[in-house]
């Protein structure tokens, strides 16, 4: 009733039925448990999962699982009441089909090899995509579980999670995707980049920190406009937010909606309107011709709009131009087509004019720009003298997009896959 969407999921419905089938039927068994703990292996890697995966595997499909009781201790800490007594039974049920399929896999012959699943390390330490501090508190969980004795013993252990750590997938990771599906996608592999590889932009920095800072806070926050040349570090900076551990923690998340996808914001702020989270709405490289109306939703959900966007929703957009949306000499002229020609230049600076706090990036120069060199020679392990290393980054320099950051880094890649 409660995990419904957990217990209809393929890998369950195998479990349960493995476990429910005569032993006569045991070339069936073998081939259902096999492909469960295919499914349950490959999760592992992918998230750097170990001990025991039978409890990790229902840990983690319980925690990212969205439902009331979640959602109850997410907002209002210890739930209690009839929800609490409605689900237990329920967490218990599916407790019990996992340890019968454990116990089928200890007492086959057939099933030696999988018996590492009760012990296992994976091959790789990537923590694919699973949010600050989640990735221990879901073994956490998984050993709560396996340690329960009785159902009030797991949902005590369930509840504790709900509370530290929030409900449904929100809960495990911290940046995603809006699809074409209309719907959220965890991004299980987010862009590493930190504050500290950006050289320079300090003032630039510290102005998206501090407003950043005051909307987790639950204070007034602005929505953000970074703008400027290519390659400066805007977007950079946007997604160094997310390895922030501290705004993690105190639950940011960032969703990237393209261009094209804004006429499904409405939506997704429904989606994440009211959840104990702090969500980022990333528009990267955001710029209309004027044939493109598409800004026009942005507008309105921005500021004017019947429905409010909700308090814990703010807009962080990147853009080449100051203004967003393409202006050509004509719309200055006293002398157009248009009849309300001024009428014309407003619409097109409107949108740019509802983002409170506009943050300016722009090429640095030389010394700035081989300082940037440096700094990723280092970080990629080049070693070269100093005098040869300037020289090259300056022969590669000529036809890029100026002295910028992602002048610097490609220069680096470049020089490194050279030496390799």
């Amino acid at each position: 009733m409660f995990f419904r969407n957990l217990s209809a999921r393929d890998t369950f419905v195998k479990l349960k039925r493995a476990v429910t089938l005569s032993a006569q039927a045991k070339n069936e068994i073998i081939s259902l448990i096999f492909d469960v703990a295919s499914d349950i292996i490959e999760e592992a890697e992918d998230r750097c999962l170990s001990g025991d995966l039978w409890e990790t595997f229902l840990a983690l499909r319980i925690a990212e699982d969205d439902n009331p009781l979640g959602r109850a201790a997410e907002l209002r800490p210890a739930p209690s009441g009839s929800i609490v007594t409605a689900v237990t039974p329920e967490l218990w049920s599916l407790q019990k089909v996992v340890s019968a399929a454990r116990d089928l896999v200890r007492s086959w012959a057939d099933f030696a090899a999988l018996l590492c699943l009760e012990n296992y390390v994976p091959s790789s330490p990537r923590k694919g995509g699973v949010a600050g501090s989640a990735h221990e508190a879901v073994r956490e969980l998984a050993k709560n579980f396996g340690r329960a004795l009785a159902p009030d013993d797991m949902m005590s252990a369930l509840l504790e999670f709900y509370t530290s750590q929030g409900s449904g997938f929100f809960s495990l990771h911290r940046a995603f995707t809006w699809s074409k599906e209309r719907a959220l996608v965890p991004a299980l592999d987010p862009d590493p980049q930190t504050f500290a590889s950006i050289i320079g932009y300090e003032e630039q920095k510290a102005e998206l920190m501090a407003n950043t800072e005051l909307f987790i806070g639950g204070r007034a926050a602005n929505n953000v406009l970074l703008y400027g040349d290519s390659g400066t570090g805007k977007s950079s900076s946007v997604k160094a937010l997310l390895n922030e551990p501290e705004f993690i923690a105190r639950g940011l998340r960032m969703i990237e909606v393209r261009k094209d996808q804004l006429v499904d914001l409405p939506e997704i702020l429904r989606l994440i309107g009211g959840r104990n989270y702090r969500f980022i709405l990333f528009l990267d490289d955001l710029s209309f011709e004027e044939f493109e109306v598409e800004y026009k939703y942005l507008k309105a959900l921005i500021e004017g709009g019947v429905e409010r966007k909700p308090e814990n929703a703010v807009i962080y957009a990147t853009s080449n131009r100051r203004n967003i949306i393409r202006e050509v000499w004509k719309d200055r002229k006293t002398e157009s087509d248009d009849v309300h020609g001024g009428d014309t230049m407003q619409e097109k600076l409107s949108l740019a004019d509802r983002f409170g706090i506009t943050i300016w990036y722009g090429v640095v120069d030389k010394e700035r720009y081989l300082e940037m060199v440096r700094f990723f020679a280092d970080e990629y392990g080049l070693s070269m003298p100093r005098e040869e290393l300037d020289r090259l980054a300056m022969r590669w320099e000529i036809g890029k997009c100026g002295f910028s950051g992602r002048t610097a880094r490609q220069f680096a890649q470049h020089l490194m896959a050279e030496m390799r």
